[in-house]
């Protein structure tokens, strides 16, 4: 009974942080509302950039992640938001296979086929801007 206690609050645990943002920079009193780009170049007011988060897993939706981040930065104090997403090849998968049939003495029919496959992860990435 114990033992399946503390396992069960170890659970909790570690699926509570799993999915926690992890943010590196300065932070600021709240903000309201947050302007959201998508390219540097939209941007008109002067900046300084405050801080940078990265999502690179457990995301179901990329709404509902952009809404979590939008919050984040809310509660940083950040001013604007530029997004980026990526997608990163971290393995390669090859697999073949070859089939060799005879059907006279001195002939030999050949096949081969063979697949590649990346396996990629896709990231967000959140820049957080300060207004000057």
């Amino acid at each position: 009974m114990k033992q399946s206690i503390v396992i069960l609050i170890f659970g909790m645990l570690f699926f509570s942080n799993a999915n926690a943002q992890k943010y590196f920079g300065k932070t600021y009193a709240p903000t309201q509302t947050v302007d959201e780009f998508y390219d540097i170049a939209d941007i008109t007011k002067g900046y300084t950039v405050m801080g940078k988060t990265e999502l690179d897993k457990g995301f179901r939706s990329l709404e509902k992640t952009q809404a979590k981040i939008i919050e984040l930065a809310k509660k940083k104090g950040a001013d604007g938001v530029i997004f980026t997403m990526e997608e990163e090849v971290y393995a390669t998968s090859s697999s073949g296979s070859n089939s060799e049939s005879k059907k006279k003495e001195n002939k030999t029919t050949g096949f081969s086929n063979n697949t590649t496959s990346q396996l990629k992860e896709t990231k967000i990435r959140a820049t957080f801007i300060k207004y000057k």
